[in-house]
């Protein structure tokens, strides 16, 4: 069974969902409509207070003549109380104050009625009502019947009146309080015609509030909702970008850890190179030095230091040769298209290898590790080329326009009778790669139908 709790938890959670300009509407309406009741109520108490106080004072000051010069005679005994009387009846019998004012009663401060057109009832004695009291004071009381009082009973009356008390003075002095009791039936009608108006003009003025506000907050709510789109494609486009920065730091990070084992492997190969090419021959060189100190004949001698000779020679050219691949020739001061020419000129001088060139590189100065990049895959791929394509030579394309810059070697290739493809990946095509993505370029090496490419893409050159 579901308790008021949850009930009240789930109208919550409905509530929490709508737009603002929902909520507005449903809360504003129901504060709109609680305070047009009140000041529907309030109105209309006010308007009947003023209508009844206005309405006594008027009946007072034109019934208080025609009453005040009778108060004394009807005090009076004999022919002339008799005379005041039927004067009274006369006046209160005439149409229409009859029929709008068919009761009165005259009160003295004793509560003697000293006159009262209901039979029976002049010269009783009755505890003074309360609004008969605030006449004797000089105020003017108005106010519907009470029912309940013992003034109503004595008088066995039906229905609802207007009691209007107003004091009657002779000489300045107030001697008697007059009571009329008015029928109803146009007042009320009076009344309801000013509560309907005033109920109508209040629920108007908050209507056209009420529509204005929410026109307001209609658009401040539709602003915040088109914000809130826009907030949550930026949130996602900002989540995309964080997710690209995450890969590419992998990515730089993967590429620093590749470069410092190829850099140990350099350094391994060098020293290698070194210790198995030059520095043997060198060895072997002082071995036959030796050699020469033992040896007696002159011609001997000298066959020896023709063979140190030639060791010696092999060794520096093969030192000049391993310098010439670690050392970079001074490119700082080239263009793009420059420094693609150097690399293929110093290739061309060192192998002699005939290469196809498609060069459509614009003249363009490029920071120092591009110009550095570009060169190193052009002294790589056509090194790869060299030592493991065919001899056909291969084909250079260069191309650098609107910002992208784009390299790419071509050459044939012997295929493994095997079937499986050859790797001439090795160490320097993948420091190649991490070179290309560390100035955040784009590097492909792909084999297949006896071709190799390798090529190189670097945007916003």
């Amino acid at each position: 069974m579901v308790g008021w709790g949850d009930r009240l938890k789930g109208l919550l959670q409905r509530w929490n969902k709508l737009p603002l300009a929902n909520k507005f509407a449903l809360s504003g309406a129901t504060i709109t409509v609680a305070a047009m009741i009140l000041s529907g109520v309030l109105t209309t108490t006010a308007l009947t207070e003023i209508v009844l106080a206005r309405r006594g004072g008027v009946v007072a000051a034109v019934i208080h003549h025609m009453l005040a010069d009778r108060v004394q005679a009807l005090q009076s005994d004999g022919e002339t109380g008799a005379r005041a009387t039927a004067e009274l009846d006369a006046i209160m019998g005439q149409q229409p104050l009859s029929s709008e004012f068919p009761y009165l009663d005259i009160w003295l401060p004793d509560g003697t009625i000293l006159y009262s057109n209901v039979a029976g009832l002049a010269g009783q004695q009755i505890a003074l009502p309360p609004p008969v009291q605030s006449a004797f004071s000089g105020q003017v009381a108005v106010d519907f019947t009470d029912v309940s009082s013992d003034d109503y009973e004595h008088h066995h009356l039906e229905g609802a009146y207007i009691e209007i008390h107003f004091p009657l003075r002779v000489d300045g002095d107030i001697v008697a309080v007059a009571q009329m009791r008015e029928v109803t039936t146009d007042l009320e009608q009076d009344l309801w015609s000013l509560t309907l108006s005033s109920w109508v003009i209040v629920m108007l003025v908050a209507t056209v509030v009420m529509a204005g506000l929410f026109s307001i907050v209609l658009e401040g709510s539709r602003k915040i909702e088109r914000q809130g789109r826009v907030l949550s494609r930026r949130l996602a486009h900002s989540h995309a970008r964080a997710a690209h920065h995450r890969e590419l730091k992998a990515e730089a990070q993967q590429a620093s850890r590749v470069v410092t084992q190829l850099t140990d492997k350099h350094l391994r190969a060098i020293g290698t190179d070194l210790h198995d090419g030059p520095a043997q021959a060198i060895g072997y060189a002082v071995l036959r030095l030796d050699a020469i100190r033992r040896l007696p004949k002159a011609a001997e001698r000298n066959v020896i230091v023709a063979d140190v000779e030639e060791i010696l020679g092999n060794a520096a050219t093969e030192i000049r040769s391993i310098a010439m691949a670690l050392v970079l020739p001074d490119i700082e001061e080239l263009d793009v298209s420059q420094v693609v020419e150097r690399a293929i000129k110093q290739h061309v001088q060192r192998t002699g290898a005939v290469i196809a060139v498609d060069s459509a590189v614009e003249p363009v100065h490029v920071a120092p590790e591009v110009a550095v990049c570009v060169y190193r895959f052009i002294q790589e791929g056509l090194n790869n080329a060299f030592h493991h394509g065919l001899p056909d030579g291969p084909t250079l394309t260069a191309m650098l326009h609107g910002g992208l810059l784009k390299l790419s070697i071509t050459n044939g290739y012997v295929e493994d009778p095997k079937g499986t493809p050859a790797d001439h990946l090795g160490i320097g095509l993948y420091g190649l790669r991490a070179r290309v993505q560390s100035i955040g370029g784009k590097f492909t090496f792909v084999q297949g139908d006896g071709k190799t490419r390798l090529e190189m893409w670097l945007r916003n050159v």
